[in-house]
């Protein structure tokens, strides 16, 4: 039953981490693996799954009888 909430806390934690690498520097340049062809179309697609697989697993814990 814990099983859940950890893959979902570690799921939304991954998706955090993946957000704050992919953040900006304070000159506005993006990180340097952003900057390749395809980077930009494939990172935020990631980012979202891991924020649903997450967020998604935490409903099933919070729901599942006890």
């Amino acid at each position: 039953m814990t099983q859940g909430l950890l893959a979902g806390l570690a799921s939304l934690a991954i998706a955090l981490g993946l957000l704050i690498i992919g953040l900006p520097n304070k000159n506005g340049e993006s990180p340097r693996f952003l900057r390749s062809y395809a980077a930009p179309m494939f990172y935020p697609p990631i980012i979202l799954i891991f924020f649903a697989l997450g967020i998604a697993e935490v409903i099933v814990w919070a729901m599942a009888p006890r």
